[in-house]
């Protein structure tokens, strides 16, 4: 697994499980990175760090490098396809997986409570 894609990984993982560290700020802020993001693992992954680097993400940017400290480095052998904390791939190998942009993309959407209010809307 290469730096960027561990950096990936981290990030989505601190979305899904510390979501309550970001504030309303933090999750426009998230949806419009979302929205602009590469497809490029490492332009992603610099985007990523540039985002953590605002003083006033500090406490993120802490819970961020624990993560990416949990995610295993040795996982280099690109025949092994394994997931946050060693898991398979949940994606058949005969299809194809995520992009790194749609990980990302996913879980701010999934976690973000921007996206409850924007469900709880009446359509007009």
């Amino acid at each position: 697994m290469s730096a960027y894609q561990r950096t990936i990984q981290a990030f989505v993982k601190l979305i899904e499980s510390e979501s309550s560290l970001f504030s309303r700020e933090d999750w426009d802020n998230l949806d419009k990175l979302a929205s602009n993001l590469p497809e490029d693992s490492e332009e992603i992954s610099s985007e990523i760090r540039n985002w953590l680097k605002l003083e006033s993400r500090s406490q993120i940017k802490q819970a961020f490098d624990k993560k990416r400290q949990e995610i295993p480095s040795d996982l280099t052998n690109s025949e092994t396809k394994l997931g946050l904390g060693g898991a398979k791939w949940p994606t058949p190998a005969n299809q194809p997986s995520e992009s790194s942009k749609e990980l990302i993309q996913n879980a701010i959407k999934l976690n973000s409570p921007l996206s409850d209010d924007k469900k709880s809307q009446p359509k007009p």
